[in-house]
């Protein structure tokens, strides 16, 4: 881990609780590792216990390994402390057991990491009636950062909200059908992709109201190009081969190991203390601006108001009053 300057590597200190979705595989499972090993107690909050199990198993190997070469600034525990708990983006009654399965057991959160996502190249409906990309990229997070915004504002100092976001949503045209319904018609596997991001950077600026009087920041990253499971997926058919292979010749993608660099400085960098509503792009680089339509009050308040309508069967009236916010007009940056 010394030897990688990419990733920032710092003591945490022991009693940090972590969650992170989608951390089996990718860059959750390398953000949830290194995190893990700077001292923090991470959650894997994911769909399949068996690849948590595996994903945990590898961690713990790659950990004694990082041990062995002597790594600077990692812990030295005979394990590290990392904990599955099941969680199902595609349905919102998985998304609300998570939920009070988290609040059952543990009574802080420092960071939540948003990393969850999918990419599906055909229309396909949750049990809940919405764009299995919406909800999972979008909708259950949104629903998860409400529920646990409580929990992180009375954690104490330094508490982050962090959304992987992507390029892809400065592409994105608002869909405003999807803004409401949660799906959209015609289907189109791109536009509902790029929406979802451009939804996340928007629900950064409208969270930030929330937290403006808190030790709480919330920013969104982008982690460029990374050879995972929802890239390959997003490839066109025939493509990914071929694609995949000039795009490494010319070295524009990243694994998921580099790839998780701008996740984790966002995540645990102390200098970023006191710095809400940035846009990363890169580690060890200050915020670039999001797109306009993301930077767009009014389409901020819009899709607020709409996700909260979407939602109000699992948002209580104490929840929701917090969520009452609203992104002054005449603040676009």
């Amino acid at each position: 881990m010394g030897s990688k300057p990419s990733i920032p590597v710092v003591k945490l200190p022991r009693d940090t609780v972590v969650i992170v979705t989608g951390a089996s595989s990718g860059i959750g499972y390398e953000t949830a590792k290194y995190i893990a090993m700077m001292g923090a107690k991470v959650i894997l909050a994911c769909r399949d216990q068996q690849k948590a199990n595996e994903a945990m198993r590898r961690m713990d190997a790659e950990f004694q390994e990082e041990k062995r070469q002597n790594s600077t600034n990692i812990i030295r525990d005979d394990h590290l402390t990392v904990e599955f708990m099941q969680l199902d983006l595609a349905s919102l009654d998985s998304t609300m057991k998570f939920i009070e399965t988290f609040k059952a057991k543990y009574d802080r959160l420092n960071l939540l990491i948003c990393n969850a996502g999918t990419y599906s190249k055909n229309k396909v409906m949750t049990e809940d009636n919405f764009e299995l990309t919406y909800q999972v990229n979008y909708l259950s997070h949104f629903l998860i950062v409400a529920h646990l915004i409580p929990i992180l504002m009375k954690s104490g100092k330094d508490c982050r909200i962090v959304f992987v976001c992507s390029e892809a949503h400065q592409k994105a045209k608002f869909d405003v059908v999807l803004a409401e319904q949660g799906k959209s018609t015609p289907y189109d596997a791109t536009s509902i992709y790029n929406n979802t991001k451009l939804f996340q950077i928007m629900q950064m600026y409208c969270v930030d109201k929330i937290l403006l009087h808190s030790d709480v920041e919330v920013c969104c990253v982008n982690p460029g190009v990374v050879d995972t499971d929802l890239y390959r997926n997003h490839l066109p058919e025939g493509e990914p081969g071929v694609r995949q292979f000039c795009m490494n010749c010319c070295g524009l993608i990243k694994t998921p190991h580099t790839g998780c660099a701008t996740t984790v400085y966002a995540a645990v960098n102390p200098e970023l203390i006191g710095i809400s509503r940035g846009y990363y792009k890169h580690s060890r680089a200050a915020p670039s601006w999001p797109s306009k339509a993301g930077r767009d009050p009014e389409y901020q308040n819009f899709l607020w108001n709409c996700t909260r309508e979407l939602l109000k069967k699992y948002i209580p009236s104490d929840i929701d009053k917090l969520l009452d916010v609203k992104v002054e007009t005449n603040n676009k940056h």
